[in-house]
Protein backbone atom coordinates (compact mmCIF):
# COMPACT_ATOMS: atom_id res chain seq x y z
CA UNK A 1 0.00 0.00 0.00
CA UNK A 2 2.92 2.46 0.24
CA UNK A 3 2.78 2.39 -3.55
CA UNK A 4 -0.75 3.81 -3.39
CA UNK A 5 0.53 6.63 -1.19
CA UNK A 6 3.23 7.37 -3.75
CA UNK A 7 0.61 7.31 -6.51
CA UNK A 8 -1.50 9.83 -4.56
CA UNK A 9 1.49 12.13 -4.09
CA UNK A 10 2.49 11.81 -7.75
CA UNK A 11 -1.05 12.46 -9.00
CA UNK A 12 -1.40 15.54 -6.81
CA UNK A 13 1.89 16.99 -8.02
CA UNK A 14 1.86 16.05 -11.71
CA UNK A 15 -1.83 16.98 -12.28
CA UNK A 16 -1.04 20.70 -11.96
CA UNK A 17 -1.18 20.52 -8.17
CA UNK A 18 -4.71 19.00 -8.37
CA UNK A 19 -6.32 22.45 -8.35
CA UNK A 20 -8.93 21.49 -10.94
CA UNK A 21 -12.06 19.50 -10.07
CA UNK A 22 -11.12 16.58 -12.33
CA UNK A 23 -7.87 16.18 -10.41
CA UNK A 24 -8.94 17.20 -6.90
CA UNK A 25 -11.80 14.74 -6.36
CA UNK A 26 -9.82 11.63 -7.41
CA UNK A 27 -7.03 12.84 -5.12
CA UNK A 28 -9.42 13.11 -2.16
CA UNK A 29 -10.86 9.68 -2.97
CA UNK A 30 -7.35 8.24 -2.99
CA UNK A 31 -6.69 9.85 0.39
CA UNK A 32 -9.78 8.16 1.80
CA UNK A 33 -8.66 4.77 0.44
CA UNK A 34 -5.18 5.21 1.92
CA UNK A 35 -6.72 6.14 5.27
CA UNK A 36 -8.96 3.08 5.21
CA UNK A 37 -5.89 0.92 4.55
CA UNK A 38 -4.13 2.47 7.54
CA UNK A 39 -7.07 1.76 9.84
CA UNK A 40 -7.71 -1.71 8.47
CA UNK A 41 -4.28 -3.33 8.49
CA UNK A 42 -2.81 -5.32 11.33
CA UNK A 43 -0.19 -3.32 13.23
CA UNK A 44 1.93 -3.87 16.34
CA UNK A 45 0.31 -3.19 19.68
CA UNK A 46 1.98 0.19 20.25
CA UNK A 47 0.47 1.58 17.02
CA UNK A 48 -3.08 0.32 17.51
CA UNK A 49 -5.83 2.81 18.07
CA UNK A 50 -6.15 6.39 16.89
CA UNK A 51 -3.97 9.30 17.92
CA UNK A 52 -6.38 10.94 20.36
CA UNK A 53 -4.93 14.48 20.57
CA UNK A 54 -4.70 14.85 16.79
CA UNK A 55 -8.21 13.46 16.38
CA UNK A 56 -9.50 15.95 18.95
CA UNK A 57 -7.93 18.90 17.14
CA UNK A 58 -9.24 17.81 13.75
CA UNK A 59 -12.76 17.17 15.05
CA UNK A 60 -12.95 20.56 16.77
CA UNK A 61 -11.71 22.33 13.64
CA UNK A 62 -14.11 20.45 11.36
CA UNK A 63 -16.99 21.16 13.76
CA UNK A 64 -16.21 24.88 13.69
CA UNK A 65 -16.22 24.85 9.88
CA UNK A 66 -19.50 22.91 9.91
CA UNK A 67 -21.09 25.66 11.99
CA UNK A 68 -20.37 28.02 9.09
CA UNK A 69 -22.64 25.85 6.91
CA UNK A 70 -25.70 25.75 9.18
CA UNK A 71 -28.58 27.70 7.53
CA UNK A 72 -29.79 30.66 9.60
CA UNK A 73 -32.75 32.95 9.10
CA UNK A 74 -31.92 36.48 8.06
CA UNK A 75 -32.67 37.98 11.48
CA UNK A 76 -30.36 35.55 13.30
CA UNK A 77 -27.66 35.99 10.65
CA UNK A 78 -27.87 39.75 10.93
CA UNK A 79 -27.62 39.57 14.71
CA UNK A 80 -24.68 37.16 14.77
CA UNK A 81 -22.70 38.53 11.81
CA UNK A 82 -23.88 41.92 10.55
CA UNK A 83 -21.07 42.07 7.98
CA UNK A 84 -22.24 38.80 6.42
CA UNK A 85 -25.79 40.17 6.20
CA UNK A 86 -24.62 43.36 4.47
CA UNK A 87 -22.28 41.48 2.13
CA UNK A 88 -24.96 39.03 1.02
CA UNK A 89 -27.34 41.85 0.15
CA UNK A 90 -24.86 42.82 -2.58
CA UNK A 91 -23.52 39.36 -3.44
CA UNK A 92 -26.51 36.97 -3.37
CA UNK A 93 -29.65 37.99 -5.26
CA UNK A 94 -31.74 35.38 -3.45
CA UNK A 95 -30.80 36.97 -0.17
CA UNK A 96 -31.17 40.52 -1.45
CA UNK A 97 -34.73 40.18 -2.77
CA UNK A 98 -37.50 40.27 -0.14
CA UNK A 99 -39.67 37.18 0.13
CA UNK A 100 -43.39 37.13 -0.30
CA UNK A 101 -43.80 36.01 3.28
CA UNK A 102 -42.10 39.14 4.56
CA UNK A 103 -43.94 41.64 2.28
CA UNK A 104 -47.34 42.83 3.35
CA UNK A 105 -49.49 43.94 0.37
CA UNK A 106 -50.66 47.52 0.70
CA UNK A 107 -53.79 49.09 -0.74
CA UNK A 108 -52.16 50.34 -3.92
CA UNK A 109 -50.82 46.90 -4.84
CA UNK A 110 -54.22 45.32 -4.17
CA UNK A 111 -55.98 47.87 -6.40
CA UNK A 112 -53.40 47.40 -9.12
CA UNK A 113 -53.84 43.64 -9.03
CA UNK A 114 -57.63 43.98 -9.12
CA UNK A 115 -57.44 46.27 -12.16
CA UNK A 116 -55.64 43.66 -14.20
CA UNK A 117 -57.69 41.83 -16.75
CA UNK A 118 -58.31 38.13 -16.01
CA UNK A 119 -56.20 36.99 -18.97
CA UNK A 120 -53.40 39.49 -18.38
CA UNK A 121 -50.20 37.81 -17.09
CA UNK A 122 -49.44 38.64 -13.52
CA UNK A 123 -45.88 39.32 -12.32
CA UNK A 124 -44.32 36.10 -11.11
CA UNK A 125 -42.64 35.90 -7.75
CA UNK A 126 -39.29 34.16 -8.20
CA UNK A 127 -38.71 33.24 -4.55
CA UNK A 128 -40.97 32.41 -1.69
CA UNK A 129 -40.57 31.31 1.88
CA UNK A 130 -38.31 32.60 4.62
CA UNK A 131 -34.80 33.79 3.81
CA UNK A 132 -32.07 31.50 5.13
CA UNK A 133 -28.34 31.50 4.56
CA UNK A 134 -25.31 30.04 6.36
CA UNK A 135 -22.58 32.14 7.92
CA UNK A 136 -20.39 31.30 4.94
CA UNK A 137 -20.78 33.85 2.16
CA UNK A 138 -20.23 31.11 -0.45
CA UNK A 139 -21.41 27.74 0.95
CA UNK A 140 -20.41 25.56 -2.07
CA UNK A 141 -16.80 26.64 -1.70
CA UNK A 142 -16.88 26.02 2.04
CA UNK A 143 -18.20 22.50 1.39
CA UNK A 144 -15.17 21.90 -0.86
CA UNK A 145 -12.85 23.18 1.88
CA UNK A 146 -14.53 20.95 4.46
CA UNK A 147 -14.21 17.93 2.15
CA UNK A 148 -10.47 18.59 1.78
CA UNK A 149 -10.07 18.97 5.53
CA UNK A 150 -11.93 15.71 6.16
CA UNK A 151 -10.02 13.72 3.51
CA UNK A 152 -6.57 14.92 4.51
CA UNK A 153 -7.33 14.63 8.22
CA UNK A 154 -8.63 11.08 7.73
CA UNK A 155 -5.49 10.15 5.80
CA UNK A 156 -3.27 11.71 8.48
CA UNK A 157 -4.81 9.57 11.20
CA UNK A 158 -4.83 6.42 9.07
CA UNK A 159 -1.23 6.70 7.89
CA UNK A 160 0.02 7.60 11.36
CA UNK A 161 -1.42 4.27 12.48
CA UNK A 162 -0.65 2.11 9.45
CA UNK A 163 2.79 3.22 8.26
CA UNK A 164 5.53 0.88 9.43
CA UNK A 165 9.26 0.72 8.92
CA UNK A 166 8.92 -1.28 5.69
CA UNK A 167 6.49 1.29 4.30
CA UNK A 168 8.89 4.12 5.11
CA UNK A 169 11.72 2.36 3.29
CA UNK A 170 9.52 2.27 0.17
CA UNK A 171 8.00 5.71 0.61
CA UNK A 172 11.24 7.67 1.10
CA UNK A 173 13.06 6.59 -2.10
CA UNK A 174 9.78 6.93 -3.97
CA UNK A 175 9.49 10.59 -2.95
CA UNK A 176 13.13 11.12 -3.94
CA UNK A 177 12.54 9.55 -7.37
CA UNK A 178 9.41 11.64 -7.90
CA UNK A 179 11.35 14.74 -6.89
CA UNK A 180 13.98 14.00 -9.54
CA UNK A 181 11.27 13.42 -12.17
CA UNK A 182 9.57 16.72 -11.35
CA UNK A 183 12.93 18.49 -11.35
CA UNK A 184 13.75 17.19 -14.82
CA UNK A 185 10.32 18.25 -16.09
CA UNK A 186 10.88 21.73 -14.69
CA UNK A 187 14.44 22.08 -16.00
CA UNK A 188 13.60 20.88 -19.52
CA UNK A 189 10.36 22.86 -19.64
CA UNK A 190 12.14 26.06 -18.62
CA UNK A 191 14.71 25.60 -21.39
CA UNK A 192 11.99 24.96 -24.01
CA UNK A 193 9.27 27.18 -22.55
CA UNK A 194 6.53 27.95 -25.07
CA UNK A 195 3.97 29.39 -22.66
CA UNK A 196 2.34 26.00 -22.07
CA UNK A 197 2.79 23.49 -19.26
CA UNK A 198 3.72 20.04 -20.61
CA UNK A 199 3.70 21.70 -24.01
CA UNK A 200 -0.11 21.69 -24.31
CA UNK A 201 -1.71 23.22 -21.16
CA UNK A 202 -1.92 26.99 -21.37
CA UNK A 203 -2.48 28.82 -18.05
CA UNK A 204 -5.58 31.02 -17.90
CA UNK A 205 -3.59 33.84 -16.32
CA UNK A 206 -1.32 35.23 -19.01
CA UNK A 207 1.07 36.56 -16.38
CA UNK A 208 1.58 33.21 -14.66
CA UNK A 209 5.19 32.11 -14.20
CA UNK A 210 4.90 28.32 -14.36
CA UNK A 211 7.58 25.82 -13.44
CA UNK A 212 7.30 22.09 -13.89
CA UNK A 213 3.72 20.82 -13.44
CA UNK A 214 2.72 23.85 -11.34
CA UNK A 215 1.21 27.00 -12.79
CA UNK A 216 2.98 29.06 -10.11
CA UNK A 217 6.70 28.60 -9.55
CA UNK A 218 6.30 29.33 -5.85
CA UNK A 219 4.07 26.26 -5.51
CA UNK A 220 6.70 24.08 -7.20
CA UNK A 221 9.23 25.49 -4.74
CA UNK A 222 6.84 24.68 -1.89
CA UNK A 223 6.59 21.05 -3.00
CA UNK A 224 10.38 20.81 -3.19
CA UNK A 225 10.75 22.40 0.24
CA UNK A 226 8.87 19.42 1.67
CA UNK A 227 10.47 16.72 -0.50
CA UNK A 228 14.09 17.83 -0.19
CA UNK A 229 14.38 17.38 3.60
CA UNK A 230 12.93 13.88 3.20
CA UNK A 231 15.64 13.16 0.63
CA UNK A 232 18.26 14.56 3.01
CA UNK A 233 16.92 12.38 5.83
CA UNK A 234 17.00 9.31 3.60
CA UNK A 235 20.56 10.17 2.53
CA UNK A 236 21.66 10.57 6.15
CA UNK A 237 20.10 7.24 7.09
CA UNK A 238 21.93 5.49 4.26
CA UNK A 239 25.26 6.95 5.28
CA UNK A 240 24.67 6.26 8.98
CA UNK A 241 23.60 2.67 8.36
CA UNK A 242 26.13 1.92 5.64
CA UNK A 243 29.18 3.15 7.52
CA UNK A 244 28.50 1.08 10.62
CA UNK A 245 31.59 -0.98 11.24
CA UNK A 246 33.79 0.99 8.83
CA UNK A 247 37.16 1.44 10.49
CA UNK A 248 38.73 4.89 10.83
CA UNK A 249 41.03 6.09 8.11
CA UNK A 250 40.57 7.51 4.64
CA UNK A 251 41.52 4.25 2.98
CA UNK A 252 38.69 2.35 4.67
CA UNK A 253 36.23 5.10 3.81
CA UNK A 254 37.29 5.08 0.17
CA UNK A 255 36.85 1.31 0.10
CA UNK A 256 33.34 1.78 1.52
CA UNK A 257 32.37 3.74 -1.59
CA UNK A 258 32.65 0.51 -3.59
CA UNK A 259 29.83 -1.14 -1.59
CA UNK A 260 26.18 -1.31 -2.59
CA UNK A 261 25.13 0.87 0.37
CA UNK A 262 27.54 3.54 -0.79
CA UNK A 263 26.17 3.37 -4.34
CA UNK A 264 22.65 4.02 -3.06
CA UNK A 265 23.87 6.88 -0.93
CA UNK A 266 25.71 8.44 -3.88
CA UNK A 267 22.57 8.19 -6.04
CA UNK A 268 20.50 9.83 -3.31
CA UNK A 269 23.12 12.56 -2.91
CA UNK A 270 22.99 13.23 -6.65
CA UNK A 271 19.17 13.35 -6.49
CA UNK A 272 19.38 15.97 -3.74
CA UNK A 273 21.65 18.05 -5.95
CA UNK A 274 19.25 17.84 -8.93
CA UNK A 275 16.23 18.76 -6.78
CA UNK A 276 18.15 21.66 -5.24
CA UNK A 277 19.12 22.94 -8.67
CA UNK A 278 15.51 22.82 -9.84
CA UNK A 279 14.32 24.69 -6.76
CA UNK A 280 16.95 27.41 -7.22
CA UNK A 281 16.09 27.62 -10.92
CA UNK A 282 12.54 28.71 -10.06
CA UNK A 283 14.03 31.99 -8.73
CA UNK A 284 11.31 31.87 -6.08
CA UNK A 285 12.54 34.17 -3.31
CA UNK A 286 10.46 32.46 -0.65
CA UNK A 287 11.54 29.04 -1.94
CA UNK A 288 15.26 29.82 -2.00
CA UNK A 289 15.17 31.53 1.39
CA UNK A 290 13.33 28.65 3.04
CA UNK A 291 15.59 26.18 1.21
CA UNK A 292 18.62 27.78 2.86
CA UNK A 293 16.86 27.59 6.21
CA UNK A 294 16.02 23.91 5.69
CA UNK A 295 19.60 23.03 4.74
CA UNK A 296 21.00 24.87 7.77
CA UNK A 297 18.48 23.14 10.03
CA UNK A 298 19.30 19.74 8.54
CA UNK A 299 23.05 20.30 8.87
CA UNK A 300 22.61 21.40 12.49
CA UNK A 301 20.73 18.23 13.40
CA UNK A 302 23.21 16.05 11.50
CA UNK A 303 26.14 17.54 13.40
CA UNK A 304 24.24 17.31 16.67
CA UNK A 305 23.39 13.65 16.09
CA UNK A 306 26.90 12.73 14.91
CA UNK A 307 28.98 14.80 17.35
CA UNK A 308 32.66 14.59 16.52
CA UNK A 309 32.21 11.79 13.96
CA UNK A 310 33.48 11.72 10.41
CA UNK A 311 29.94 10.89 9.21
CA UNK A 312 28.56 14.07 10.75
CA UNK A 313 31.25 16.25 9.23
CA UNK A 314 30.76 14.56 5.85
CA UNK A 315 26.98 15.02 5.84
CA UNK A 316 27.08 18.57 7.17
CA UNK A 317 29.67 19.63 4.63
CA UNK A 318 27.72 18.02 1.80
CA UNK A 319 24.51 19.86 2.69
CA UNK A 320 26.33 23.18 2.67
CA UNK A 321 27.95 22.36 -0.66
CA UNK A 322 24.54 21.40 -2.12
CA UNK A 323 23.13 24.86 -1.48
CA UNK A 324 26.28 26.60 -2.73
CA UNK A 325 26.41 24.44 -5.86
CA UNK A 326 22.72 24.98 -6.68
CA UNK A 327 22.97 28.75 -6.29
CA UNK A 328 26.22 28.92 -8.27
CA UNK A 329 24.83 26.71 -11.03
CA UNK A 330 21.75 28.88 -11.50
CA UNK A 331 23.82 32.05 -11.23
CA UNK A 332 24.55 34.25 -8.25
CA UNK A 333 23.84 37.34 -10.35
CA UNK A 334 20.40 36.07 -11.42
CA UNK A 335 19.42 35.13 -7.87
CA UNK A 336 20.86 38.36 -6.47
CA UNK A 337 18.89 40.40 -9.01
CA UNK A 338 15.74 38.51 -8.08
CA UNK A 339 16.17 39.26 -4.39
CA UNK A 340 17.06 42.88 -5.20
CA UNK A 341 13.50 43.31 -6.51
CA UNK A 342 12.13 43.02 -2.98
CA UNK A 343 10.58 46.28 -1.81
CA UNK A 344 8.91 47.36 1.39
CA UNK A 345 5.57 46.32 -0.10
CA UNK A 346 6.89 42.75 -0.60
CA UNK A 347 5.67 42.61 -4.17
CA UNK A 348 2.18 43.81 -3.27
CA UNK A 349 1.77 41.41 -0.38
CA UNK A 350 1.71 44.19 2.21
CA UNK A 351 -1.32 45.71 0.50
CA UNK A 352 -3.02 42.31 0.28
CA UNK A 353 -2.33 41.69 3.97
CA UNK A 354 -3.80 45.08 4.88
CA UNK A 355 -6.96 44.16 2.95
CA UNK A 356 -7.11 40.76 4.66
CA UNK A 357 -6.77 42.27 8.13
CA UNK A 358 -9.48 44.81 7.36
CA UNK A 359 -11.83 42.05 6.17
CA UNK A 360 -11.07 40.04 9.31
CA UNK A 361 -12.09 43.01 11.44
CA UNK A 362 -15.41 43.04 9.59
CA UNK A 363 -15.96 39.28 10.19
CA UNK A 364 -14.04 38.77 13.46
CA UNK A 365 -15.87 35.85 15.08
CA UNK A 366 -17.32 33.60 12.39
CA UNK A 367 -15.25 34.60 9.34
CA UNK A 368 -16.38 34.68 5.73
CA UNK A 369 -16.40 30.89 5.42
CA UNK A 370 -13.59 28.43 4.74
CA UNK A 371 -12.28 28.70 1.17
CA UNK A 372 -14.18 31.94 0.45
CA UNK A 373 -11.44 34.58 0.48
CA UNK A 374 -11.65 35.05 -3.29
CA UNK A 375 -15.41 35.58 -3.04
CA UNK A 376 -15.00 38.16 -0.27
CA UNK A 377 -12.45 40.20 -2.20
CA UNK A 378 -14.82 40.51 -5.16
CA UNK A 379 -16.56 43.26 -3.21
CA UNK A 380 -14.25 44.10 -0.32
CA UNK A 381 -10.83 44.39 -1.95
CA UNK A 382 -9.32 47.87 -1.98
CA UNK A 383 -5.64 47.32 -2.83
CA UNK A 384 -5.09 47.39 -6.63
CA UNK A 385 -8.84 47.07 -7.04
CA UNK A 386 -8.87 48.35 -10.61
CA UNK A 387 -6.05 46.16 -11.93
CA UNK A 388 -6.08 42.81 -10.09
CA UNK A 389 -8.27 40.48 -8.07
CA UNK A 390 -6.53 38.88 -5.09
CA UNK A 391 -8.03 35.41 -4.73
CA UNK A 392 -5.56 34.60 -1.93
CA UNK A 393 -4.11 36.70 0.87
CA UNK A 394 -0.53 35.45 0.22
CA UNK A 395 -0.35 34.46 3.88
CA UNK A 396 -2.23 31.30 4.75
CA UNK A 397 -2.31 32.06 8.47
CA UNK A 398 -3.94 35.42 7.90
CA UNK A 399 -6.28 33.96 5.28
CA UNK A 400 -7.42 31.26 7.70
CA UNK A 401 -8.19 33.99 10.23
CA UNK A 402 -10.24 35.85 7.62
CA UNK A 403 -12.16 32.80 6.41
CA UNK A 404 -12.66 31.09 9.76
CA UNK A 405 -12.70 33.96 12.21
CA UNK A 406 -11.77 33.17 15.77
CA UNK A 407 -14.32 30.34 15.77
CA UNK A 408 -12.11 28.30 13.42
CA UNK A 409 -8.74 29.87 14.23
CA UNK A 410 -8.81 28.84 17.90
CA UNK A 411 -9.31 25.08 17.29
CA UNK A 412 -6.83 25.30 14.39
CA UNK A 413 -4.21 26.78 16.72
CA UNK A 414 -5.04 24.09 19.25
CA UNK A 415 -4.50 21.44 16.56
CA UNK A 416 -1.09 22.92 15.71
CA UNK A 417 -0.12 22.89 19.38
CA UNK A 418 -1.23 19.29 19.82
CA UNK A 419 0.62 18.31 16.65
CA UNK A 420 3.86 19.91 17.90
CA UNK A 421 3.39 18.15 21.25
CA UNK A 422 3.01 14.77 19.54
CA UNK A 423 6.17 15.32 17.48
CA UNK A 424 8.11 16.14 20.64
CA UNK A 425 6.83 12.98 22.29
CA UNK A 426 7.87 10.84 19.33
CA UNK A 427 11.43 12.17 19.41
CA UNK A 428 11.68 11.68 23.17
CA UNK A 429 10.61 8.05 22.84
CA UNK A 430 13.89 7.42 20.96
CA UNK A 431 12.78 3.97 19.76
CA UNK A 432 13.42 4.53 16.06
CA UNK A 433 16.12 2.76 14.15
CA UNK A 434 18.49 4.91 12.10
CA UNK A 435 16.19 5.01 9.08
CA UNK A 436 13.10 5.86 11.13
CA UNK A 437 14.83 8.64 13.05
CA UNK A 438 16.31 10.36 10.02
CA UNK A 439 13.11 10.13 7.99
CA UNK A 440 11.11 11.55 10.90
CA UNK A 441 13.61 14.38 11.19
CA UNK A 442 13.41 15.00 7.43
CA UNK A 443 9.61 15.10 7.59
CA UNK A 444 9.64 17.59 10.46
CA UNK A 445 12.21 19.77 8.68
CA UNK A 446 10.02 19.79 5.57
CA UNK A 447 7.00 20.79 7.65
CA UNK A 448 8.93 23.65 9.25
CA UNK A 449 10.23 24.82 5.86
CA UNK A 450 6.78 24.95 4.24
CA UNK A 451 5.36 26.58 7.37
CA UNK A 452 7.86 29.40 6.91
CA UNK A 453 7.00 29.80 3.22
CA UNK A 454 3.29 30.04 4.07
CA UNK A 455 3.97 33.40 5.72
CA UNK A 456 4.27 34.95 2.25
CA UNK A 457 2.71 32.30 -0.02
CA UNK A 458 -0.22 29.88 -0.28
CA UNK A 459 1.44 26.67 -1.48
CA UNK A 460 -0.60 24.45 0.84
CA UNK A 461 -3.82 25.60 -0.85
CA UNK A 462 -2.73 23.38 -3.75
CA UNK A 463 -4.30 19.97 -2.94
CA UNK A 464 -1.25 18.22 -4.38
CA UNK A 465 1.02 20.02 -1.93
CA UNK A 466 -1.42 19.41 0.90
CA UNK A 467 -1.32 15.66 0.16
CA UNK A 468 2.49 15.56 0.50
CA UNK A 469 2.25 17.69 3.65
CA UNK A 470 -0.23 15.19 5.13
CA UNK A 471 2.11 12.27 4.44
CA UNK A 472 5.00 14.14 6.09
CA UNK A 473 2.79 14.93 9.08
CA UNK A 474 1.89 11.25 9.41
CA UNK A 475 5.56 10.25 9.31
CA UNK A 476 6.32 12.86 11.96
CA UNK A 477 3.74 11.65 14.51
CA UNK A 478 3.70 7.88 13.85
CA UNK A 479 4.79 5.70 16.72
CA UNK A 480 7.97 3.73 16.22
CA UNK A 481 7.73 -0.05 16.40
CA UNK A 482 9.41 -1.54 19.44
CA UNK A 483 11.72 -4.33 18.37
CA UNK A 484 11.17 -7.41 20.49
CA UNK A 485 14.32 -9.22 21.66
CA UNK A 486 14.99 -12.50 19.89
CA UNK A 487 14.39 -15.63 21.89
CA UNK A 488 16.48 -18.74 21.49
Amino acid sequence: MPWLILLIIAWGALAFGAVYDWARWPLLAGCAVAAAWGFGRQVPRERRGVNGPILLGLVLTAAAVSVQLVPLDSHTLRRWSPATHEFLKQYDIRYALPTVANVEPDASTSIANAAMLPDEPRPSVPFSGPITHPLSIDPPKTWVGLACLAAFGFMLLGLARGLGGHGLRILAPGIVALGVLMSMIGIVQRALWSGKVYGFWEPINAGAVAFGPFINRNHFAGWMLMALPVAVGYFASQVARGMVGVKPGWRNRVVWFSTRDASRAVLTGFAILVMSFALALTLSRSGIGCFLFAMVLSAFHVLRRQVGSAKGRLLGTYLVLVFVAAVTWVGIDAIGARFAQVDWALGGRAGAWADAWRIHRMFPWFGTGLNTYGSATLLLQEFEKATAHYVEAHNDYLQLLVEGGWMVAVPALLSIGLFAREIRKRFREARDDRTGYWLRLGAVTGIVAIACQEIVEFSLQMPGNAALFTVLAAVAIRRATVKQPKTV
